[in-house]
């Protein structure tokens, strides 16, 4: 399903202001991709509205999620249980902030099992 540019963009400016407008990248991948990681010491923090948006890999990766019609945003996270927990748990997140689940996927076989990656991309580059 594709949205509309305006749609969208109304989508972003609305996420933008509740994000917080100081936007600090935390990694960067390809060209048009970008990397943000999430720890688990901060996802250890109590949540609620207030507080996902301040963390700064949330708030970066919903940016520039926003800047292209065509970006998805891929949650990496460890494989077991908890991980898979946690990822769900941040996509249902990002939802509440604007961001369609059609444009979020989740995978898992991150690495580290303290952190999940948001991975933010143009969709035909991601879903290969």
């Amino acid at each position: 399903m594709r949205i509309s540019r305006s749609y969208r963009n109304t989508i972003a400016s609305i996420s933008l202001a509740l994000l917080l407008p100081a936007i600090s990248s935390v990694g960067l991948a390809a060209n048009t991709t970008r990397i943000f990681t999430l720890s688990a010491d901060e996802w250890a923090r109590p949540r609620s509205g207030d507080v996902i948006p301040e963390l700064d890999a949330v708030r970066a990766a919903v940016s520039y999620w926003g800047r292209d019609a065509d970006a998805i945003l891929v949650i990496r996270y460890p494989g077991e249980d908890t991980g898979e927990l946690w990822a769900t748990e941040l996509r249902d997140w990002l939802i509440s902030l604007g961001v369609p689940s059609d444009y979020i996927r989740l995978v898992s076989g991150v690495q580290a099992a303290d952190e999940i990656k948001l991975v933010v991309g143009n969709r035909d580059e991601l879903e290969q």
